[in-house]
């Protein structure tokens, strides 16, 4: 299974998500849910390197766990962090959209995605 954290504050503000885990769906470079999952943090690290050049600001292990991380730099301006917010809540509606999407087609086994607060 896919586990996504999404981290907000304590004003609702989305600082980054981190994903683990294989969904198991099918193998591995067939599987749907997997690329799925792996398309949006790549979108999201290229947007947040494009529009803000950001850097040094996400973690990928390609070992058995598969965790990744983007997150919010601390140092960063205002419009940077509404530029970053913008990125971010359209990824995470794209995360939430295949969730609901694998749920209805595949089952509730493959992928769970959850908020906390940091």
């Amino acid at each position: 299974m896919i586990s996504i954290v999404i981290w907000k504050d304590h004003k609702g503000s989305i600082l980054g998500f981190s994903t683990e885990g294989h969904a198991g769906y099918e193998e591995e470079g067939k599987d749907i849910i997997c690329s799925s999952i792996s398309t949006l943090f790549t979108t999201c690290v290229n947007a947040l390197e494009e529009q803000l050049s950001w850097k040094d600001f996400y973690m990928v292990t390609g070992n058995e766990r598969n965790f990744c991380e983007i997150w919010t730099p601390e140092d960063i301006t205002k419009d940077e962090r509404e530029t970053a917010q913008v990125i971010f809540r359209t990824i995470i509606r794209g995360i939430l959209d295949v969730e609901e999407s694998v749920k209805e087609n595949y089952g509730s086994g493959y992928l769970k995605v959850t908020t906390k607060n940091k």
